[in-house]
């Protein structure tokens, strides 16, 4: 009995089957070995671009490669008494609501605690953090800041607790 059927189908000849199960490999590579990956891209902006720019003012500083999502939210305050800066970076999971009231008030619940944003225009605010894109909250400090900023401005943070339910 005859393997092929005369009358039957025949597949067509594939030629080196064993080839598509290979890797590609570069020239002058021994077979087995896998080509090696493309070197990854350095699209995350760097240090300089995070840090906050003392000679214009801005509010809020907005992350600008979306490639990995914003884990943090850094909130700093400028203490005039020690001329440093004072933060907290909140972990954005560990955020469970945004309220907002207006343009002018804004409150963040990190669940035993929570932060509140005074201010102007804070409503492009609330949608950046909702969307989960901002990086640092900077407040308005006259000392660092000379010019006092024209457009969306944060006044102040302040932090509640709730076990004693004050304002720091």
């Amino acid at each position: 009995m005859s393997d092929r059927n005369p009358n039957g189908w025949e597949p067509k000849n594939m030629g080196n089957w064993q080839a598509m199960f290979e890797q590609p490999r570069r020239d002058g590579q021994p077979p087995g070995q896998s080509a090696p990956p493309p070197p990854a891209q350095d699209d995350a902006p760097g240090e300089d671009d995070r840090a906050p720019d003392f000679t214009d003012y801005r509010p809020w500083i907005v992350q600008r490669v979306r490639s990995r999502p914003a884990l943090m939210l850094e909130l700093r305050r400028y203490e005039p008494r020690s001329g440093l800066w004072q933060g907290w970076a909140m972990p954005y999971h560990g955020l469970y609501a945004v309220e907002y009231v207006g343009a002018r008030m804004l409150s963040l619940d990190f669940g035993a605690r929570q932060f509140v944003i005074e201010g102007r225009g804070l409503d492009a605010l609330a949608r950046h953090i909702q969307q989960g894109t901002v990086e640092t909250v900077l407040e308005y400090a006259p000392q660092v800041w000379a010019a006092q900023p024209v457009g969306a401005m944060v006044a102040a943070i302040k932090e509640v607790r709730a076990q004693d339910a004050t304002l720091r």
